[in-house]
């Protein structure tokens, strides 16, 4: 993965604290070697303070396992030339929460909709456009299960080497924790193709994030990616990659571990709030205006706030595990906040 610029700033502020701290060594004026001491330790300080906002962690290319284990608790971490992606519980995926809180992967069913550099609706400090097929919830089941590929010890892939994942639709159809078959081998086809076609162009808080893709795949079936996927049988293999520049948006903080039952047991609206409500901590309030935007749901503000409240009723159901269920919301004129159970813990 190239460095960035950034990085090498980083590299050159380290180097800095280096030879100030050397030419400390040679002052026999023990006032000048303080002083001079003070100054190293403030520009390491400087580059440490800049490491810890960088996405990716860089750890030297002789860190040990438990060094590269640790470091991926929290971030994404690059070891040497290999990148890796952080680490989650099995029964979670990781997923960007610039992903989660917009409506790249929209709660309307609006799929195989071709678009030309339409801005999505994010929250925060960030801009997404989008180039190629509209997104939906389905497709954010299908990339989760392409990013678990990645939970364990496996790195990501650079762009100049071949590092595919083979595995079959039905073993797919089994990640997804639904019963292999046809309509389901085909449906899984058709999302690959619309990640694979997903063109992004991402900046957060004034800074440009690089991601060609979301994925990229290719199919073993001998059909035609454009074509009907009929044929397609649960023993037909599929190959796909995750590059290594997917890292640049699981910083610190920047990720979440979303539970396998936000992801699968749900779909529209409340899958889409499941999903948008674990990235948060605490409770807030936000205008229902706002989360119309970032949801994508299609229709107008006022059919939006009664869905809203059927979606956020489904999720107080006491069946509901835990981590995602509602405690309770309350609805004051515009603006809404929602209590999670958990946050109650």
């Amino acid at each position: 993965m190239a460095r960035t610029a950034t990085s090498k700033a980083i590299e050159r502020l380290q180097q800095q604290a280096d030879a100030v701290r050397l030419a400390a060594e040679v002052y026999d004026d023990e006032v000048v070697r303080a002083c001079a001491v003070a100054a190293a330790d403030t520009i390491q300080a400087i580059a440490n303070k800049r490491a810890r906002e960088e996405p990716i962690l860089a750890l030297p290319a002789n860190a040990s396992d438990s060094e590269l284990r640790e470091a991926r608790l929290h971030q994404a971490v690059s070891r040497g030339t290999e990148v890796y992606l952080p680490i989650w519980r099995e029964d979670h995926t990781g997923m960007p929460n610039l992903l989660l809180r917009s409506a790249l992967f929209s709660a309307a069913n609006h799929a195989d909709e071709a678009v030309s550099e339409e801005t999505i609706a994010s929250q925060g400090d960030t801009s997404i456009t989008l180039t190629g097929f509209r997104l939906t919830g389905y497709d954010k089941r299908v990339f989760a299960a392409c990013l678990d590929h990645y939970r364990q010890t496996r790195p990501l892939s650079a762009p100049q080497e071949f590092q595919w994942i083979r595995i079959s639709y039905w073993q797919f159809a089994k990640a997804l924790d639904v019963e292999p078959g046809p309509n389901v081998f085909k449906a899984v086809r058709t999302s690959l193709i619309r990640l694979n076609a997903a063109h992004l162009r991402l900046r957060i808080r004034r800074r440009d994030i690089p991601l060609p893709r979301l994925i990229e795949v290719a199919f073993d079936d001998g059909h035609d990616a454009t074509s009907g996927s009929s044929q397609v049988k649960g023993a037909d293999m599929i190959a796909f990659r995750i590059l290594d520049t997917m890292a640049n948006l699981f910083g610190p903080q920047q990720w979440t571990a979303v539970s396998k039952s936000a992801l699968h047991d749900f779909s529209g609206l409340p899958a889409w709030l499941a999903s948008f409500y674990s990235t948060h901590a605490k409770p807030y309030p936000l205008q229902v205006s706002d989360l119309w935007r970032y949801s994508g749901v299609v229709c107008d503000l006022r059919e939006f706030r009664r869905r809203l409240k059927t979606a956020l009723e489904k999720l107080q159901g006491e069946d509901i595990p835990a981590a995602i269920r509602v405690a309770g919301y309350t609805l004051q004129g515009t603006v809404i906040t929602v209590l999670l159970t958990r946050w109650q813990a």
